[in-house]
């Protein structure tokens, strides 16, 4: 994935390459039995895919957020960040923002604005506004 986009001249520095979270194997085996089969993932597999995430980062100099990591952290129960044990649920993609976040600014706060504020677009005749930016 990162070769492509270096392929399409994004460079490997405006990457962010995320582990997936850790997985809840018991809420994930109650999903699994509703859909008539047995637990088909371990989080012990899981966070093979995420080392292998963490090494493609330093293998192509990408920044790189380790869910996975993190949430287990101080082995702290990570279940409410998962709907269903795989997916992240609206906790955990609070959960996530918060750690991305600071990594978006670090990439985005250098680079100019190109538009006004939206607070600073008239309302009535935004065009006038947008037009006009590049007079300021």
């Amino acid at each position: 994935m990162v070769q492509y986009l270096k392929s399409v001249d994004i460079p490997e520095n405006r990457v962010i390459l995320i582990t997936p979270p850790p997985l809840c194997e018991t809420a994930w085996e109650k999903e699994c039995i509703l859909q008539g089969c047995k637990l088909n993932r371990l989080n012990l597999v899981t966070g093979e895919y995420a080392k292998a995430c963490l090494q493609a980062a330093q293998d192509c100099g990408t920044d790189v957020l380790d869910l996975w990591t993190l949430m287990q952290e101080d082995n702290q129960d990570f279940s409410s960040y998962l709907s269903d044990g795989l997916h992240l649920s609206p906790k955990g993609n609070e959960f996530l923002l918060s750690h991305l976040w600071p990594l978006l600014e670090k990439k985005l706060s250098p680079l100019p604005l190109l538009l006004p504020y939206w607070r600073d677009v008239t309302e009535a005749n935004p065009e006038l506004s947008l037009l006009a930016w590049g007079d300021h």
